[in-house]
């Protein structure tokens, strides 16, 4: 499982950096916090921004990207929308992949100074064969409501990582039985590693991480 292996090489990298012992307890609650952090900066890094304000990088602008994610990604559920147009985000959402008609055509994704414009255009007006939807807070919105519902995949928050364990003697032993695995692909537990230093104040680059786990590799042969 890749909770072991983050959780091993944390332990080997605070105990190189002298940060003494790292808990399980500990561990658990910073791992929940680093996989929302590994979400949340490919969902789109608002601190990084274009001139023309968009996130120079983000969900669905690049393949690797939609790769990473993919793991977090529901498939598509049927919503419904009440009277008044509103639908009610599934649990656990954090941001939209796919909205469609239940036949699975598109439904357009607007913003809300876009609608006034849309919803009184004598050419392009909202209908139930080209429905349009806006995200919006706390409740997302669908015209024209008559549709009844619709299709959306989405970002799901994830399980929360759990490295299990039994004590022996003193010392806590992984126990597959009761762990929750991290749901990023293999090719990201190092990031997983660097983001845990980090909220304990251990900032190393990614090829000091990779030299550090290479030094374990070879201390357990």
């Amino acid at each position: 499982m890749i909770i072991n292996d983050v959780y091993q090489l944390v332990l080997f990298i605070s105990n190189k950096e002298q940060r003494g012992d790292f808990p399980p307890s500990k561990f658990n609650l910073l791992a929940r916090a680093a996989q929302l952090q590994y979400i949340s900066k490919r969902v789109g890094n608002v601190q990084i921004m274009t001139p023309n304000g968009v996130p120079q990088i983000g969900y669905q602008s690049t393949w690797r990207i939609n790769e990473d994610l993919r793991r977090f990604v529901v498939p598509p559920v049927q919503i419904p929308i009440n009277n008044q147009g509103n639908f009610a985000y599934p649990y656990g959402y954090i941001w939209p992949d796919a909205i469609m008609k239940n036949d699975f055509r598109e439904i357009k994704r607007i913003t809300q100074d876009q609608y006034p414009a849309i919803k009184w255009s004598q050419i392009i007006p909202p209908t139930e064969e080209y429905p349009v939807c806006i995200f919006s807070n706390p409740y997302g919105f669908i015209d024209p409501y008559s549709i009844g519902s619709f299709k959306m995949s989405y970002l799901a928050t994830p399980p929360d990582p759990i490295w299990n364990f039994y004590m022996d003697g003193n010392i806590p032993k992984f126990q597959e039985s009761g762990s929750v695995d991290f749901l990023v692909s293999p090719m990201g537990y190092l990031e997983l590693v660097i983001l845990i230093l980090q909220q304990v104040g251990v900032n190393l680059s990614a090829d000091m991480v990779e030299q550090y786990a290479i030094m374990k590799e070879q201390s357990s042969l």
